[in-house]
């Protein structure tokens, strides 16, 4: 029994040695890192709006930062292109808090501005995307790698931070171009469908907490043996385009495979296209995506209301 107790506490002071070892090697030799978080008050920016703009409460517990550099970038949908990364922003570090004070507002024309876009030429479709980069008072970039104004600029130290995918950093942020929809887009329409899959009578409604989204389900027939009813999608109406989300009709081939459907690419169909202030008409154009159980092919939906 005693020679077991003393193997026990020999096995237990070997642990505590090697865990200061550890830390002489591991803990005690790290730097230290950063945390930044920036939340903004809204998620989109509305056309029907003169000068709309989004306010960033930014919230940081460490004293660390030097600076934050706040970089766009805007993809445009008829161009399929996504323009340089610019300058937006600077953030001093010793401004930031984490009581929720630190805040900055900047208008869409400021983000046009730095993009060197006229902000007449935005539409449904384009996405500001911002990207914060954080400079250390240590001379530390995080990220390692970003492009400004069309170079790439390296930092070889290592920012000393984990991810950028946590909450404890924001590191990206993206805002879409929206437009208010006024006529209504809600009730009894009937399709007609130029791939012959989609037809009849369907009733669209509105999607909770998405006042531009609409849904709607119908008989989807493939071939007099297979006829389907209850099929359908959601889209979205943006500024004067219709856009669909990668989705599942309701359909699949067996295996997780599903009959998927997603706007037509800009180089094909494009959006469909609706008159904001008049519902009797509108088209969706879609893409059905996934070939290895439906599609590869575009159709053109056209709703018209009874």
């Amino acid at each position: 029994m005693k020679k077991i107790i003393y193997s026990s506490v020999l096995f237990g002071l070997a642990i505590l040695f090697a865990c200061e070892e550890q830390g002489k090697l591991g803990i005690d030799q790290s730097q230290k890192g950063f945390e930044f978080r920036m939340i903004p008050n809204a998620t989109s920016f509305n056309l029907a709006d003169s000068d709309p703009s989004v306010t960033f409460t930014m919230y940081s517990e460490t004293n660390n930062i030097k600076k934050v550099n706040v970089v766009v970038e805007l993809y445009q949908f008829l161009n399929n292109s996504r323009t340089w990364r610019y300058n937006l922003a600077e953030i001093d570090g010793s401004t930031l808090t984490n009581d929720g004070t630190s805040k900055i507002t900047i208008p869409l024309s400021q983000f046009a501005s730095a993009a060197n876009i006229d902000p007449s030429t935005l539409g449904g479709g384009d996405v500001f995307t911002i990207y914060n980069v954080v400079e250390l008072e240590n001379g530390n970039i995080y990220p390692d790698t970003l492009e400004l104004g069309g170079e790439s600029y390296i930092n070889t130290e290592n920012s000393y931070f984990p991810s950028g995918g946590t909450t404890s950093y924001t590191g990206q942020l993206n805002f879409p171009m929206v437009c208010s929809v006024s006529s209504p887009f809600t009730g009894t329409y009937t399709i007609t469908d130029d791939c012959g899959l989609f037809a009849g009578d369907v009733v669209l409604e509105t999607v909770a907490a998405n006042p531009v989204q609409r849904t709607f389900t119908g008989t989807w027939t493939l071939d007099p043996d297979n006829v389907f009813s209850g099929i359908g999608f959601n889209f979205d109406l943006t500024c004067g385009r219709v856009f669909v989300q990668t989705q599942s009709i309701g359909l699949g081939c067996g295996g997780g495979s599903n009959v998927d459907v997603v706007t037509s690419d800009i180089d094909d169909l494009g959006p469909g296209l609706y008159d904001d202030l008049n519902d009797s008409q509108f088209t969706v154009n879609v893409r059905y995506s996934n070939p290895d159980c439906f599609g590869g092919f575009d159709c053109t939906l056209t709703f018209t209301k009874k």
